[in-house]
This record gives structure tokens, C-alpha cells and sequence, in this order.
């Protein structure tokens, strides 16, 4: 695979999101909800690179910022090493084409009026391509490399299954030959057999186009496959991010740890008694109300009145391995 500077294709710098919180009779501006909290990486070109945390942690708004659904309310996002925010109009469509997104939600992505192939011809269209027979041809290529059949061209989203509308999707996405794919619990929905099924697909489909991935997932089971780097986020920070090697075989931040031991895995199931996960009980703190100090403290086992007292600084345990903690060298 392509490494160096040259090789990345998409970086952040520094990206925050936060939302205005509304209170009174007025709803005046009484604080600020802070979702997404400096996020930084670079995605290289035939990589993936994973983001996991559990629901609620910021991972699916951090991707819509990304896509320019919504506005950044801090940091860059470069493409190819342009800012996005000063791109021109077309320089922007043409980056749209080029990073596609496979949603979590396939009923949802596609339109219940569209048969198959006009959601596949839909972005075609819109790309340029004006020969009909140009965009069936392409059509029936990227079916065949999802593992479709051309009969499935005049069904509808409500006629598949989920495994069948996940490929359906992945196929609208490789219609306008992309760079990027972020993929937002593409798996999720699925049973193991299918999800195993499509990560290998899209471990293969990396191959022949180098696509580059932004794979977000809850479960670092999933991406164990498949990740070549791995991002925690937890409250909307990146608290440990390494190689994949080094996330499953020295995993310093106490939350990845967690994660780690709440995967299942062949040799540890669900129902085995050493089946227990390291936190303190409560779910994930009000991002309006977030605990002083280190984000993670108040269901950290490890915690110590440092921990309360000030916010932890990045430190670099290994190459490329960066972790958001006071005691990561420990």
C-alpha cells in the first residue's frame, strides 16, 4: 500500500462541532453543546481508517461535518491538501463525486420509488454522463462486482434484503468511480454471516480501485478485519488512535481497553465468565455539561484527583500511536 504525504488523499485539522444550547421562555443562548471536540487525521489512498465509539460519542456528526451537511464550527477539512471551504463551486461537485458515503440506514438511502437501476443511474447522470448505454454498462459492472445479478435492476428497496440493499448501496457508490468512501455502520444491520461477507467485499472492491475508507463502527470486532488504522472517540475526542496491531496488542487509553474486552471474539463469548468490561456504571456525560478535567474520569476505574484537575495532553507512547491520557506511558 501507498505511504507518505504524497498518499494522503483527505486530512482533518483540528475539526470541532458544537451546537447552541436554548433555554427560557426566549430560548435565548445560554451555552453551547460541544459534539465533536478537535478532531485531526489523515486518510491515505487504499487505506481504512476506522472510527469507533459507542452511540452518541459524536461519530455520525463528525461525518456529516465531512460531507458538508453541516458547517464546521471549528478547523479545516482538506481534500487532496485544498481547503474545502475555499474550493470553488465546481471544484466541490467534483469533490462530492469523488467521496461517496454508504449509509447505515440502506431503507432509508434510497428512494421507495426508484428501482435498482435508477438509483444506481441517478448519480450518473448527475456526474455528466449523458449516453444511456454508457450508464448501463456501468451499471451492470458495478452489480457484478457487488455480486448482484442484472435482475435485480427493476426491483425496488422494499423487494431486498438487507444483505442485497447494503450491496445495492455500495454499487450506487463505485457507479462514479470515487477516491472515498465513508461508510457509517455499514454492517451494523446485519447478521455475522452477511457482515463477514461485506467486509471482505469491500476489502476486495479497496483492491481493484485503492478507494480509501472512513469505516465508523461501535464494536472493534468489526474492524478488526479490515482497518489498517484505528480512531476512539469517546465525547466527541479522539482519546487513542494507532496502527490496528498496536490498538488490539497494546491498547493504552483505559476506554479502549473497555472496548476491547466487551468484543466478542471465538475464544470469548458472551455468556463466558470473565466476560466483564472495566467501567464505572453510567452511560456517556452530557456533552453540555462535560466532567472537568479528563472527559473519560467519571467512568474511568483508574481515575485520581488529577484527573479532575486537569485535561490530559496528547502523548505519543510509539510511532503514530497517540493517546489522550495521564498515565499512558504507564
Amino acid at each position: 500500500m501507498p505511504t507518505g504525504e504524497n498518499s494522503v488523499v483527505m486530512s482533518c485539522e483540528n475539526i470541532s462541532k458544537s451546537y447552541p444550547v436554548r433555554k427560557g421562555l426566549f430560548r435565548r443562548v445560554a451555552g453551547q453543546k460541544q459534539i465533536v471536540r478537535g478532531v485531526s487525521f489523515e486518510l491515505e489512498r487504499g487505506r481504512t481508517l476506522a472510527l469507533v465509539g459507542e452511540s452518541g460519542c459524536g461519530k455520525t456528526v463528525l461525518l456529516r461535518v465531512l460531507l458538508g451537511i453541516e458547517k464546521n464550527s471549528g478547523g479545516r477539512f482538506l481534500y487532496r491538501g485544498r481547503n474545502t471551504e475555499t474550493m470553488s463551486a465546481a471544484e466541490q461537485r467534483e469533490m462530492r463525486l469523488k467521496v461517496q458515503m454508504i449509509f447505515q440506514d440502506t431503507l432509508g438511502s434510497f428512494h421507495p420509488r426508484m428501482s435498482v437501476r435508477e438509483a444506481l443511474e441517478e448519480p450518473l447522470i448527475l456526474s455528466g454522463v449523458k449516453s444511456g448505454s454508457e450508464r448501463m454498462a456501468t451499471i451492470e459492472t458495478v452489480l457484478g462486482q457487488v455480486g448482484l445479478s442484472p435482475l435485480y435492476l427493476t426491483r425496488y428497496p422494499h423487494q431486498l434484503s438487507g444483505g442485497q440493499r447494503q450491496r445495492a448501496a455500495i454499487a450506487r457508490c463505485l457507479a462514479v468511480a470515487p477516491e472515498i468512501i465513508f461508510a457509517d455502520e455499514p454492517i451494523s444491520a446485519l447478521d455475522v454471516s452477511l457482515q463477514a461477507q461485506v467486509v471482505n467485499m469491500l476489502m476486495d472492491l479497496q483492491d481493484d480501485y485503492q478507494l480509501s475508507i472512513l469505516l465508523v463502527a461501535h464494536d472493534l470486532a468489526v474492524v478488526r478485519q479490515i482497518a489498517d488504522t484505528i480512531m476512539i472517540m469517546y465525547l466527541g475526542a479522539i482519546v487513542e488512535s494507532a496502527p490496528a496491531r498496536e490498538i488490539y496488542g497494546d491498547a493504552r487509553h483505559p476506554y479502549t481497553q473497555a472496548l476491547l474486552q466487551a468484543a466478542p471474539s471465538i475464544k470469548k463469548g458472551l455468556t463466558d465468565e470473565n466476560f466483564t468490561v472495566h467501567l464505572k456504571p453510567g452511560d456517556l456525560p452530557d456533552p453540555a455539561n462535560p466532567p472537568s478535567g479528563c472527559l473519560f474520569r467519571t467512568r474511568c476505574v483508574r481515575a485520581t484527583a488529577l484527573c479532575a484537575e486537569a485535561a490530559p495532553a496528547p502523548r505519543e507512547v510509539s510511532p503514530k500511536h497517540v493517546v489522550l491520557c495521564h498515565f499512558a506511558q504507564e
